[in-house]
């Protein structure tokens, strides 16, 4: 019988209630102090995009910018450190949580690799202030599932994937899928709840994630249709035109310049021809006040490839490998103005694979 609470961490009431002290504070983050950040940012000088050094310089002068900073950082740690955070609610419960996660996972839904070589910029940072990020800790996924929905996580919008799930597909018939860090599994068990003949492979660098997710598949409606695969996203082991569709989520700005090429690359290897490559990410819009802000993300949430992303021509970079159709769609349930709450800019790269294609 599937279980979706398994190895949820149990939070008690002085937990659940800093929790919400910091959602509520969040709140007031991204809402209030952000429209009137933005308000005063429009007054500033300089605000043409070949202008946007001069801006930024300005606006990190001005004490609400650097009140909002201060906030974005530190709840953010207080989330996952505090003396309620999620890190010691997980301490608390550790050997209960690693005995679960350690139980043998059944059918044919888990490939471990424990020898798998860790690329140097994932063992390098904690992205988005996890610490340890998702390495060697048993419970790093666990901890990131909590993290995700705790306190207004910024991923915890229960309809997100399932959203861009649907703005992906359309009227397209997908049978074989391949997730790119796929973390515990979420957006994977959306394309197989969407698609309903089809099988789906989730690969992540994390071992806890892969297990967790594995472990979230007993039960389930699809559960033989899914795999969890220990690898890297840029050299999978699967051969040639194994896939018609390939996906990540969230992932490409985790990722250095180079290393998103690779990634482009082996999804044109991988995918049969006409099939389809998609990312859900971020990308900076065309306005100073909204781009300072995410280069600012990128520095205050432990996420420094966000800037080299910033920089890519995403476009240019699929079509030299030989994708066509490359499309940037904004995926949001607003515009890319400056709206009434502060927001990444949610976006999706998306392209095809000729279908002739050798």
């Amino acid at each position: 019988m599937t279980n979706p609470n398994f190895a949820r961490l149990r939070l008690d009431a002085e937990t659940q209630s800093y929790q919400a002290f910091i959602g509520a504070f969040r709140k007031l983050w991204a809402g209030p102090l952000y429209r009137s950040m933005r308000d005063e940012a429009a007054a500033l000088p300089n605000q043409e995009p070949e202008n946007f050094a001069a801006f930024e310089a300005e606006l990190h002068q001005q004490p609400k910018h650097q009140f909002f900073g201060w906030l974005e950082h530190n709840l953010q740690k207080m989330k996952y450190e505090g003396r309620w955070g999620v890190v010691p609610a997980a301490n608390a419960q550790r050997d209960e949580i690693e005995a679960l996660m350690a139980a043998p996972v059944g059918g044919n839904r888990l490939t471990e690799d424990p020898a798998l070589q860790l690329p140097d910029y994932y063992e390098e940072n904690d992205f988005h202030n996890h610490p340890g990020g998702l390495r060697e800790d048993p419970l790093a996924a666990v901890i990131y599932r909590e993290s995700a929905s705790a306190a207004g996580g910024v991923v915890g919008k229960a309809d997100l994937h399932a959203r861009y799930v649907q703005a992906l597909l359309g009227d397209a018939k997908v049978k074989r899928v391949i997730d790119i860090g796929c973390g515990f599994g979420r957006s994977t068990f959306c394309f197989t709840n969407a698609l309903p003949e089809a099988t789906a492979v989730g690969v992540d660098l994390s071992g806890s994630c892969v297990r967790l997710s594995a472990h979230l598949a007993e039960g389930r409606p699809d559960e033989n249709r899914v795999h969890f695969v220990q690898a890297d996203g840029v050299k999978v082991p699967f051969a040639d035109a194994s896939f018609d569709l390939f996906t990540s989520t969230m992932l490409l700005h985790e990722m250095p310049a180079d290393a998103i090429r690779e990634l482009i690359a082996e999804a044109f290897r991988v995918l049969e021809p006409g099939g389809i490559s998609s990312h859900l990410d971020f990308l900076p819009p065309p306005i100073n006040f909204l781009r300072a802000l995410y280069l600012g993300h990128s520095d205050r949430n432990a996420e420094p490839f966000m800037r080299e992303l910033a920089e890519m021509d995403m476009v240019a970079e699929h079509e030299k490998v030989g994708f066509t159709d490359v499309e940037i769609i904004p995926f949001a349930e607003d515009d890319q103005g400056l709206g009434e709450k502060w927001r990444l800019p949610w976006t999706i790269i998306r392209a095809r694979k000729p279908a002739e294609a050798k």
